[in-house]
């Protein structure tokens, strides 16, 4: 087949087109339509539909990222593959339009247009990743006793926060937020540390709260020498052990209990030893790491995870059982109730639940239940307190 020069021409201006057509479209936000569904609570249309849309936009938002996915863009630090639904909007929807909507009676229904930033969605594709977001970005506290030893022959001891600092940064460089340790060993007795330290994961939570810290990361380290100097010369091994435990502050959960060894040979013990402790440091915080990271997948990807539901002020055990029943028929999400305790006016409830806590805590605040309302009173990624109050 024969093609004149102006048809070739054509094509390729036409091609050119389409090239320059797609990357301005790219650098503009990709176009989505999604549609969004929220539940109707006591005639209140407004809050349905804001909640509707939002649904919308995290549906658009899901989308985009699997377009993404797709194209392997997420192989960076932890290698994180989402494939369900991105929990922020923010800074991801650059703008939308309602296409229409619908009232259902106990439903309400909207379907929108939106563009997704690109560019800023690929920034958080390649930092820590989904994960980290999905999880609301929680803050870590880190507290390592550390005793080095001193002077070869002796028995005196100095703690120069080698371990503490290592760990604190192989965290900050994965993305994790992270306490100030100073602020922290500037604000605590004593005793309260040695109850951390010891391995009180009621203490750790406790503290963990006091600094916004949902995550702490408490242990020692220490190094010693392992025997006589080597053979015609003066170095000397030096053997180092860390151990520590991570648990999260809102549940006092253990989520990981790890050690780690490491052995430097050094002319100068107190220097050896921190080289040794440094080394077990940066295996021990890449071990607990991925222990939260496994906890994070479990409580993300493919299943629901725990949540602490704390309600107190009940008068009444039909109160509680009222409670439970729009929990597991009405709300969402939740997949079972367990309940864990009911005395002295106050429950616990354990929720199956494949949601964020802050839903939750909404669905319960906007419930008018019949003589009595609950209200947040504290939430957490894992957990709610709610109080009741009479009407």
């Amino acid at each position: 087949m024969r093609f004149s020069i102006k048809t070739v021409l054509t094509a390729v201006f036409a091609l050119l087109f389409l090239v320059r057509t797609g990357a301005l479209q790219s650098e503009a936000g990709e176009i989505i339509i999604a549609e969004g569904i929220a539940a109707v609570y006591g005639g209140n249309i407004p809050a349905a539909r804001d909640k509707a849309i939002d649904d919308a936009l995290r549906k658009a938002v899901e989308q985009a990222v699997g377009t993404v996915v797709s194209s392997d863009t997420m192989s960076e630090n932890f290698k994180v593959i989402h494939d369900k639904i991105i929990a922020q909007t923010a800074g991801y929807v650059e703008r939308y339009k309602v296409l229409s909507e619908k009232d259902e009676g106990n439903l309400f229904r909207v379907r929108v247009q939106a563009e997704i930033g690109r560019a800023n969605l690929m920034n958080d594709l390649r930092a820590l990743g989904l994960l980290h977001v999905l999880k609301e970005k929680p803050k870590v506290m880190v507290l390592i006793e550390e005793q080095v030893g001193g002077l070869y022959g002796q028995t005196g001891w100095e703690n120069v926060g080698q371990a503490e600092s290592t760990i604190m940064e192989k965290f900050i460089n994965a993305g994790f937020n992270v306490v100030d340790s100073q602020t922290v060993r500037a604000n605590i007795t004593r005793d309260e540390a040695l109850r951390l330290l010891e391995g009180d994961a009621g203490a750790s939570a406790y503290e963990g709260n006091k600094y916004g810290a949902q995550i702490v990361i408490a242990g020692r380290a220490f190094s010693k020498n392992a025997g006589k100097k080597l053979k015609g010369t003066q170095m000397q091994s030096l053997q180092a052990t860390l151990q520590a435990r991570v648990v999260r502050t809102d549940t006092a959960k253990v989520i990981s209990s790890k050690s780690a060894t490491a052995a430097k040979v050094h002319i100068d013990e107190m220097q050896g030893g921190a080289l040794a402790i440094k080394e077990a440091s940066e295996k021990l915080a890449d071990d607990l790491m991925q222990d939260i990271i496994r906890q994070w997948k479990g409580e993300v990807y493919g299943r629901s995870q725990e949540i602490t539901l704390m309600i107190s002020g009940l008068t009444s055990y039909r109160h509680l059982t009222t409670i439970k029943k729009f929990l597991e028929k009405e709300t969402q999400g939740v997949r079972a109730v367990h309940q864990k305790s009911f005395a002295g006016g106050t429950a616990e409830l354990t929720l199956d639940y494949g949601g964020k806590s802050s839903n939750i805590a909404d669905n319960l605040a906007n419930r008018e239940f019949h003589g009595f309302r609950l209200d947040p009173t504290n939430v957490t990624p894992n957990r709610v307190d709610v109080k009741v109050v009479l009407q």
